[in-house]
């Protein structure tokens, strides 16, 4: 059932609709929500000890992107950051000259060289004796830098921000899109990563594995002077490449070999990793974790495990105000907690979806409870169910959210062996790297294929015929094999909880993109009735209106009113 929708603001707050973008009329969805933001912000405005931390939860569908928009507008003075370059692309295909993107050096091509295919990063201005350079990086840069509307990834806002904070002024307004993900974007930034043959260029051997982190504190300190002096040595090995005899301007024509190109890469790893040792050893001890599986080829990671810090001081460095939004962030108080903040000093808002449930249908089929210890022997059953809906849905294409990548690939082998006609409409994504041809794939092919891998939760628009089905084989728990995880679990066990509950919501959003759209999601695994039993409390009731008569469906007796 849709619900009536009223809005109305204090005569003195900011006009946002004003600012929406144009070429658009604002859904009541969203005019209901900027009326109710216009009125935080003047309240804001008036008095200094008004929250200034605004979370804005909307359905897929709802169209945050236009109020993230509308409220760059308004501001003329924004940082507009989003998870993943897959939602830069859409913001720019939306919005266009309105915002000025900049994405990391690896984006762009150097211009000196064009013929060559050299990224930004290891092009004329990053070599020895290189010119300040213009390129598109650079330029991209500037124009962020100097324009209304500076939109680019979280994470290199938060490089950028904590290593070269003097080149970002505070600002009128921050807006963390996506925001479900600033967690563990913000633990990703400040991790200390060695892979293997980075700890044997720099340390001459892997590093041994110690517990808990503290005892790699003593151990990095006394490798400090060896890794300065490998970048001292990295910088003469490039010097060394360009011959005396040689003018700057002559040598600079000539694109950079691949040992010059490896060279440059080395040395921005290593001056990074540097950045990240100092901000360990500096940082208090107790509150970092270990990831550093026993496997020979494994990366050395430390963790820090909480980024309150981290992120309340980037909230106050970056504006006057923060916009927090995603379709699904928990309570207010687990948020405002997780990111050091007082509950007080943050507002929430929360949309319903404008979508009637007929469109979004759950469908729940049990194979039985996926927990990890006993999902290979309910495998067979569980690759039949898919194969089964595969077969319902002949003519349509669809979205598999696989639980893992090993278990994606034997999902795509099982049907490979068990139904080949079913098999040739899979495009399995092997990476999160992949996703975006995969994508492209998808919907350039006249043929109903399916999109099969544990990495299509979020950042994913497939309207209309792009997908008309979805399955989710199995609730998206955090990996407790994970150290990072299992300790955030054992500080906090309700979040743990909340993590799944956000990463069902991501899933579930795929399947309805506009008014005019429809499409249902599959559940198969037996823990969603428990979950949503259990923690119903977690969930947005958009989303409860959708599962609960799915499970009513399978049994009324259970969840009889």
């Amino acid at each position: 059932m849709r619900r009536e929708i009223r809005f109305e603001g204090r005569t003195d707050a900011p006009d946002l609709l004003a600012h929406f973008p144009a070429g658009t009329t604002p859904r009541p969805e969203q005019a209901c929500l900027l009326t109710a933001l216009a009125d935080a912000i003047a309240e804001a405005l008036d008095d200094p000890a008004a929250p200034r931390v605004f979370v804005v939860e909307g359905p897929p569908g709802v169209g945050k992107s236009h109020i993230a928009m509308t409220l760059a507008r308004w501001s003329g003075d924004a940082y507009l950051l989003t998870s993943q370059r897959l939602l830069q692309d859409q913001y720019e295909r939306e919005f266009g000259a309105e915002l000025q993107i900049v994405k990391g050096r690896d984006n762009y091509a150097c211009e000196h060289y064009p013929d060559a295919r050299v990224p930004t990063s290891r092009g004329a201005c990053r070599r020895a004796r290189g010119p300040l350079c213009r390129c598109p990086y650079a330029r991209a840069k500037t124009a962020a830098l100097d324009g209304p509307v500076f939109c680019t990834n979280t994470a290199y806002f938060a490089t950028l921000r904590h290593w070269r904070a003097v080149e970002l002024r505070r600002r009128r307004l921050l807006i963390v899109d996506e925001a479900h993900n600033l967690e563990t974007q913000l633990a990703g930034v400040y991790t200390v990563g060695f892979s293997p043959e980075q700890m044997r260029a720099w340390f001459g051997a892997s590093l041994p594995r110690l517990a808990p982190a503290d005892a790699y504190r003593p151990l990095l300190a006394e490798h400090l002077d060896r890794l300065e002096g490998r970048l001292e040595a990295i910088a003469r090995e490039l010097e060394a490449l360009h011959p005396p005899a040689i003018a700057d301007d002559v040598f600079l024509r000539v694109p950079p070999s691949r040992a010059e190109q490896e060279l440059i890469e080395q040395r921005d790893d290593l001056e990074a990793a540097l950045a990240r040792v100092h901000f360990f050893l500096d940082a208090e001890a107790g509150e970092w974790i270990v990831r550093y599986p026993p496997d020979p080829a494994a990366t050395l990671e430390l963790v820090p495990l909480s980024v309150a810090v981290l992120a309340r001081d980037l909230f106050a460095e970056s504006a006057e105000l923060v916009v927090l939004s995603s379709a699904h962030l928990g309570p207010k108080g687990a948020l405002a907690e997780c990111f050091g903040l007082d509950a007080d000093a943050v507002r929430a808002f929360a949309g319903p979806s404008p979508f009637p449930v007929e469109q979004r249908r759950i469908v729940y089929r049990p194979v039985g409870a996926l927990s990890r210890m006993n999902l290979a022997g309910l495998e067979p059953a569980l690759f039949a169910a898919v194969a089964a809906i595969l077969a319902d849905h002949a003519g349509e294409k669809g979205l598999i959210h696989a639980p893992s990548y090993a278990a994606g690939e034997r999902l795509v082998g099982d049907l490979a062996a068990r139904a080949p006609s079913l098999a040739r409409r899979l495009i399995w994504v092997p990476s999160a790297a992949a996703k975006a041809r995969a994508l492209d794939h998808h919907r350039a092919s006249a043929a109903a294929t399916v999109l099969v891998s544990p990495s299509l939760r979020e950042g994913v628009d497939l309207p209309d015929d792009f997908l008309r089905f979805q399955i989710v084989m199995k609730m998206p728990f955090p990996d407790l094999g994970d150290p990072w995880t299992a300790a955030r679990r054992e500080r906090d066990p309700r979040w743990y909880a909340l993590e799944t509950a956000k990463a069902l919501v991501q899933a579930y959003g795929r399947s309805c993109r506009h008014a005019g759209d429809h499409g249902v999601t599959y559940v198969l695994d037996g823990q969603f009735e428990r979950f949503l039993a259990r923690y119903r409390v977690l969930l947005p009731e958009w989303f409860r209106d959708a599962a609960e008569p799915a499970l009513r469906a399978l049994r009324p007796e259970a969840w009889a009113e």
